[in-house]
């Protein structure tokens, strides 16, 4: 297991962003944290490493988001499903 710890939304996104270069497609990336941890920093900087084209929003009240892109990313959001 690898431990990445940042100081600030800016440095999260940078490690999405080089992150990016290990993923190949089709891999699933699961993580958790508490509100304000930086997942969707982390995810917005993943989706700009894969090529997306969509901005990486928050999926909370939409469950999931595509982002398309020669990587596409699908950004899930567990917080509200309980099965």
């Amino acid at each position: 297991m690898e431990v990445y710890e940042t100081a600030c939304r800016q440095e999260t996104a940078n490690l999405g962003q080089a992150f990016a270069k290990r993923v190949r497609g089709g891999q699933v990336i699961a993580f958790t944290g508490g509100l304000g941890a930086g997942k969707t920093a982390f995810c917005a900087g993943l989706a700009k490493g894969l090529g997306c084209v969509d901005e990486a929003s928050s999926p909370t009240f939409s469950i999931v988001n595509l982002d398309r892109g020669p990587v596409p990313l699908a950004h899930f959001d567990m917080y509200r499903l309980s099965t």
